[in-house]
């Protein structure tokens, strides 16, 4: 057997290599750690997703309280109207932005998958990628360029006079969209280097130099409109041609620009793309198909609701698939290595954290929802908010059930089934939830169809793995899933009781919310994690206190 079979276990074995094989070839495939043992390099492997997650939400919390801030400022600045051309404008170049998560996703899987192996040509890789990106980027500015300014220039209902500031704002929008496609490429090498820090730097900044552009719209005396789209444009282009120039100097041998002829690989990976892309269209046809659904049977008041709580809903998946993103690396790198054992540990320890860190704040949230909800909304909530939220935080939990398995199956590149069930699931879901409107169903009818898709296709996709990587389903779910029950219940628990309390005070209200979170921090310490999680995680408060 020869270490290159080894390395391509996957895609040419019909069983992937476990991971004794990988221990015996242990200092050719990681010989760049020296003498360092396999059970230190995964210790430093841990040590290293911890870092990243940390890293990972400290950027989120800057740039989210930034970014909320800057909504209001921007509102009040331009006014409603040219707001919301601006955001209309936009939403046609947005469209193209699920190609951008597509291909972002690809070919950091693929240069991850390359990276994996200890022969692996990560530059041939990269060249090819860059080379799809960039005839996207043209298609894109072809179809935007064509179809999108016909659109513009005949059936954008905008106020008189604003038609040159909408084909402005089109026109910056275009250019920095395709300027993106291209730049995927060298931002992919900082997620497959685990470079997080950088990107926490470049987003952290990114987000300060469009508050502070915001602030300044208060001072400028022209078209403010057109001041605020290049403002941001500006800050965007900035920030890709940033990525470039850095990757290309800590990178030179990987970002040194060859002309790849290899057919099989442009088409190898451009297949995994169309799979990636029809994930993202299926998931933009569930959020906007249900949005058009609700609006046909229930009208906009009831939009405006599945609106709040698709973004109650949004917060928490974006809070908890940061610690997905931070494990993927070394998911993908691992899967192309062999170490089959190593790769469904990760898969399942990440699982178990997202759902762990899910009701952390979805029961908190839950017992306290209408009290939070008014604080954020005030009076102006629409009817039947809470009870959409309430639903949307049942979605999440189910969503973060995937965490871990995501990454696991764009690992191994069989994506084909896995996106066609979830797809058709989807359609279903919401084709069921109109047949039950037209008899009378309540607003919530269509969450709840895409929860119970949700939890069908997380099925689905525990037994698709099962059969292509021939891993026991019993172990990994008890790893997964078990731990997280415990902590579930106890949540349910602590609800049942506080619902026996009937006091009406903000000072209830507050006390109640931070006991939850505290109640829910416990459980998960004592039920969710294990021992010697728990001796890291006491180990690291004793030495922050002592030193």
């Amino acid at each position: 057997m020869t270490i290159r079979k080894t390395q391509d276990g996957l895609k040419r074995n019909k069983k992937p290599q476990n991971s004794s094989f990988v221990k015996k070839n242990y200092v050719t495939l990681h010989a760049k750690h020296g003498q360092q043992s396999e059970e230190d390099f995964m210790r430093e492997e841990n040590k290293r997703i911890a870092k990243n997650t940390l890293i990972v939400y400290a950027r989120l919390v800057i740039t989210t309280f930034l970014g909320l801030l800057s909504s209001r400022f921007v509102l009040a600045a331009l006014g409603a109207s040219d707001y919301g051309l601006y955001n209309v404008v936009g939403a046609t170049v947005i469209m193209f932005s699920f190609i951008t998560s597509a291909l972002y996703n690809t070919t950091t899987r693929f240069i991850n998958y390359e990276q994996g192996k200890a022969d692996g040509n990560v530059n041939r890789i990269f060249n090819i990628s860059l080379c799809i990106h960039i005839c996207f980027a043209l298609v894109a500015l072809l179809i935007l360029e064509s179809i999108g300014v016909y659109y513009i220039d005949n059936y954008l209902n905008v106020e008189a006079g604003k038609e040159a500031d909408a084909m402005f704002v089109f026109q910056v929008s275009t250019t920095v969209t395709c300027l993106s496609l291209i730049s995927v490429p060298y931002n992919s090498l900082f997620i497959v280097h685990e470079d997080f820090r950088t990107i926490a730097i470049f987003d952290i900044v990114g987000a300060i130099a469009k508050f502070v552009l915001i602030l300044a719209l208060s001072l400028y005396g022209g078209n403010l409109l057109r001041f605020y789209a290049l403002s941001m444009a500006l800050v965007t282009a900035l920030t890709s041609v940033s990525y470039y120039l850095l990757a290309c100097k800590k990178w030179p041998s990987i970002t040194d620009f060859n002309l790849i002829k290899d057919k099989g690989k442009y088409r190898e990976i451009l297949i995994y793309n169309n799979y990636s892309l029809l994930s993202a269209a299926a998931l933009l046809f569930r959020n906007q198909g249900s949005n058009m659904v609700i609006n046909y049977f229930f009208g906009t008041v009831i939009n405006a609701a599945y609106a709040i709580s698709y973004s109650v809903q949004n917060y928490i998946t974006t809070f908890v698939g940061n610690f997905d993103i931070a494990s993927a690396p070394q998911i993908t790198q691992n899967v192309s290595r062999g170490d089959m054992d190593r790769t469904v540990f990760l898969a399942s320890a990440t699982c178990r954290i997202c759902i762990l860190l899910t009701l952390l704040l979805l029961f908190p949230i839950y017992c306290e929802l209408p009290f939070l909800l008014h604080l954020w909304l005030g009076d102006s909530m629409p009817d039947y908010t809470v009870t959409l939220c309430k639903c949307t935080l049942l979605v999440a939990l189910v969503s973060a059930t995937s965490g871990g398995i995501t990454q696991l199956i764009r690992g191994t590149g069989k994506l084909k089934w896995f996106t066609i069930q979830f797809t058709v699931l989807y359609v279903l879901a919401l084709l069921i939830s109109i047949g039950l409107y037209k008899v009378g169903f309540p607003p919530s009818t269509v969450i709840l169809a895409y929860f119970i898709a949700d939890a069908i296709s997380r099925l689905n996709q525990i037994l698709l793995l099962h059969q292509y990587l021939k891993f026991d389903i019993r172990s990994f779910v008890q790893k997964s899933y078990l731990r997280p029950l415990g902590v579930f219940i106890c949540g349910v628990m602590y609800v049942l009781t506080s619902e026996l309390v009937n006091i009406d005070n903000i000072l209830w209200h507050i006390t109640n919310f931070t006991a939850a979170l505290l109640f829910m921090a416990l459980s998960i310490y004592y039920v969710g994690l294990y021992k010697e999680e728990r001796g890291v995680i006491t180990s690291h408060i004793k030495h922050y206190f002592t030193h």
